[in-house]
Formats: C-alpha cells, sequence, structure tokens
C-alpha cells in the first residue's frame, strides 16, 4: 500500500495522470527543435535580404571615381543567345572647386534606332525611367561610343536633380530596346548601397 502511494505521488508531480515520462520528454524536445528552426529561419531570412543588395563598383582613372552598379538580372539577345548585363554609372570628378558628375547608362549592346530622337547635336535616345511611383521621360546622349549614353538634362539644375534622385530612391528601372531583337525590355537596378559609396568619395562631394 505504502509503495503505491508514493508511485502515485511521483506520476502526479512528474507527469499529468495518463502520460507516460518518456512521452513528456519527446514533446518538450520537439518543441525545442521547432523554436529553433523558427530561429534559423529568422537569420537565413535576414541574410537573403542582405544579399539582394547590388555591389557597387569602383574604379579611378586620370582623377575621376567611376561608381558601377549591375543590373539585378542580364537579358538575352535571341540572335546570339548571349546574355548582356546593363550597368548604370556615376563618374564623379573634381574640377576646380567644383564637382562634375556624369551618369551613364549601357544596355551591354546597340539599341534600336527608332530610340534615336533628334535632341541634342550627337546621337540620342529618349528612354523610360521609374524611380519609385516616378515615370520619367529622360534624354541620354551617345558618351564614347554607341552602346554607352550619358544622361542629358536641360539645365545644371535638372542633373543634379536626377543624380539625388538616384541617390536616394532604393531602386530604379529603366526601359529600352536591344537592336537585335527589337523587343522591348527593362532593367532594374539595385541602389540602396550608391549613396554610402558615393559619400566615400571626395570626388563626389555634391551636397
Amino acid at each position: 500500500m505504502i509503495a503505491t502511494v508514493g508511485q502515485n505521488r511521483t506520476n502526479s508531480i512528474g507527469a499529468r495522470p495518463g502520460v507516460s515520462t518518456d512521452f513528456c520528454e519527446l514533446l518538450t524536445t520537439t518543441r525545442i527543435v521547432r523554436t529553433l528552426v523558427a530561429a534559423l529561419c529568422v537569420v537565413l531570412g535576414l541574410c537573403s535580404l542582405v544579399a539582394v543588395a547590388q555591389e557597387v563598383h569602383v574604379s579611378s582613372d586620370h582623377g575621376a571615381v567611376t561608381l558601377s552598379v549591375a543590373a539585378e538580372k542580364p537579358y538575352t539577345l535571341m540572335a546570339s543567345g548571349q546574355p548582356k548585363t546593363p550597368v548604370i554609372a556615376i563618374v564623379c570628378q573634381q574640377k576646380g572647386k567644383k564637382m562634375g558628375h556624369v551618369i551613364t547608362f549601357s544596355a551591354g549592346g546597340i539599341l534600336t534606332e527608332q530610340e534615336f530622337s533628334t535632341f541634342g547635336n550627337s546621337a540620342s535616345l529618349l528612354l523610360t525611367v521609374r524611380l519609385g511611383k516616378q515615370k520619367l521621360s529622360t534624354n541620354w546622349v551617345a558618351y564614347g561610343n554607341v552602346e554607352t549614353f550619358t544622361y542629358y538634362g536641360k539645365t545644371e539644375q535638372e542633373r543634379l536633380a536626377f543624380l539625388h534622385a538616384l541617390l536616394d530612391a532604393p531602386s530604379v528601372t529603366i526601359e529600352f530596346t536591344p537592336f537585335l531583337t527589337g523587343a522591348p525590355t527593362s532593367s532594374t537596378f539595385d541602389l540602396t548601397e550608391l549613396r554610402t559609396e558615393f559619400d566615400k568619395h571626395p570626388e563626389c562631394g555634391a551636397k
């Protein structure tokens, strides 16, 4: 009788009536594993968010600093099957006490002739640019070759406004049409790291 009472007391303290100690241990272990898995998923999710940001490539030549960002995804020219990755860049150069800035866009290939406008004295493009909720019609003129174009604002204030719009935007999308396909396409650039890199270089000191 005494042993039976002692055993009943042990069961009432160590586990619920009708539930074995092994089952309780298994249930506790399962809960711990689920908690660890959930925490791991959160960590991996944060890591993936950090990895999304596009790296800013920095190069320097003859006193000019170029900050380049590649598009998030390449596009393919059907005729050749070669993937092309567009690049947007800011070229900074100090001229005396003034800072000069040039914004360039290269699609990685020749664009369709239908996009060439009559704006400016050289070959130029009229491209649609999306900055957040803004949809802008922008002018670009040839910059050294027929594959690279630079943003051409009508005034210095307009050029600086577009520059700061890029620096403050998390991303920008540029619409264009490759010559070899004739099919309109667009490329999106992650600019989240551009402002930080821009502020590191005295040549880019426009405030």
